[in-house]
């Protein structure tokens, strides 16, 4: 009688908690990105994130046999370039992007994107983000000179600071540069440098955008969908105490067995 060799089955009692605390972990990234999310609702232009996950092959231990092996969940984190609302705002200095692209902005680290318009005049009388990076047209600083606008008067609501939708700037009719608003091949090569910026990755490449419908007087809110955000908090902390109770049975198990097979 042919007796078939059977190859044994390994069984990991361990295998249950590891995956109970990727489970957490992952969790703990989910809340990350919903919470900063969150936080910016009311920020000007701001492009929600959005996490992806893929299942990938890894070796749990280095030095065992090759057969060793256990697939794990990677995080790809991305960003959502969805339009914001546009709202009215009547202040001269913002400006709103109807259509694809980004205003070009200056920092000590180079040039970064952004939707955000809010702008605002710095001391030396230049066109500056909310956190005083110089905006970009032409390829230079933006300047409100006074000494363009009739009589000498230097307040924005005196000097007629006007932006048509082509990016044209004028002071009082004259012309004095077109902002540089921009879009790319791939907006997934643009990852965020923080300050509500995005940085072009290598490979990025810069596409002029000829009719951006840039808007005076407006602003792009957040593309942040609070109710959205607030059912996924919600989701998270389910879970968490799902993961919880999980990890407690496995520990009660553990014990369990221990205390049984201990005494043999």
């Amino acid at each position: 009688m042919k007796i078939l060799a059977m190859k044994a089955i390994k069984v990991n009692p361990q295998l249950g908690l590891l995956e109970a605390l990727e489970g957490g972990r992952l969790l703990i990234r989910r809340l990350d990105v919903t919470a900063n999310n969150l936080a910016n609702v009311s920020t000007p232009g701001y492009k929600r994130d959005v996490l992806g996950f893929r299942e990938v092959l890894m070796r749990k231990f280095p030095f065992r046999s090759p057969d060793d092996w256990r697939t794990f969940k990677e995080v790809t984190p991305k960003t959502d370039f969805q339009h914001g609302p546009i709202e009215h705002t009547g202040n001269p200095l913002d400006l709103a992007i109807g259509s694809e692209g980004f205003f070009k902005v200056e920092t000590p680290n180079g040039i970064a994107y952004t939707r955000a318009g809010n702008f605002r005049l710095d001391a030396e009388r230049r066109l500056v983000t909310a956190q005083g990076y110089p905006v970009l047209a032409d390829g230079a600083p933006v300047v409100i000179d006074p000494g363009l606008a009739k009589g000498g008067l230097t307040t924005i609501e005196n000097i007629r600071f006007q932006v048509d939708t082509s990016g044209v700037i004028s002071i009082d009719g004259t012309e004095i540069g077109r902002f540089d608003i921009v879009t790319f091949n791939d907006p997934n090569k643009l990852k965020k440098y923080g300050e509500n910026l995005f940085v072009a990755e290598e490979g990025a490449q810069e596409i002029p955008v000829e009719n951006p419908d840039l808007r005076q007087g407006y602003l792009e809110g957040s593309n942040v969908e609070p109710l959205v955000e607030m059912v996924k908090l919600i989701e998270i902390q389910r879970e968490f105490e799902a993961i919880q109770k999980s990890i407690q049975r496995l520990g009660d198990n553990t014990s369990r067995m221990i205390e049984t097979y201990g005494r043999t």
